[in-house]
């Protein structure tokens, strides 16, 4: 990675861009599932793309992803009310790929009030689209429930692009 001052003006606004556009994509997932909207969440993937949750199974491709929007658990979130939500992530960019890290939480709606349904720790790994966007190519959640996956997650902060690819999942 280039430090910004060995950047040109114009990469500099590049970079920002791409943050920007990053960050759109982190927070537009929850806005996008919460709103069951299967188009939009099946959007912010790639054809191939994956999303892991814990030790559940992964949803696998991008239409596996979008249905995450039709199932009976997910409804009866919504129905009883929640929101997905990710707090401002910390993105590295490496040419035209990216990780992004942060952690999500699932407000939720019950008899006496709202409550924190589930908080998680997010790595979020993206590629650079033909047409300049950003798509998430893998997204690993792990639970911070006081087992040592979430944390780990959250300390390969600075494990950048190069090792995208490295989350395992189910």
């Amino acid at each position: 990675m280039m430090t910004s001052a060995k950047l040109s003006f114009e990469e500099r606004l590049l970079a920002l861009e791409d943050r920007q556009a990053i960050y759109q994509v982190v927070c537009g997932y929850g806005y996008s599932v919460d709103g069951c909207n299967a188009q939009s969440v099946g959007d912010f993937y790639v054809e191939d793309g994956v999303y892991a949750v814990g030790d559940m199974p992964s949803w696998v491709g991008r239409e596996a992803i979008a249905g995450i929007t039709r199932e009976a658990g997910h409804l009866k979130l919504v129905n009883a009310g929640c929101a997905h939500m990710s707090t401002l992530p910390c993105v590295l960019i490496d040419g035209d790929q990216a990780v992004a890290t942060c952690h999500t939480m699932v407000p939720m709606h019950g008899e006496n009030g709202f409550f924190i349904g589930r908080l998680s720790a997010s790595r979020i790994e993206l590629a650079r689209q033909a047409g300049g966007g950003w798509k998430i190519v893998q997204r690993q959640n792990y639970m911070l429930d006081g087992s040592p996956d979430g944390p780990a997650l959250l300390a390969r902060l600075k494990d950048g692009p190069e090792n995208m690819g490295r989350i395992a999942h189910g």
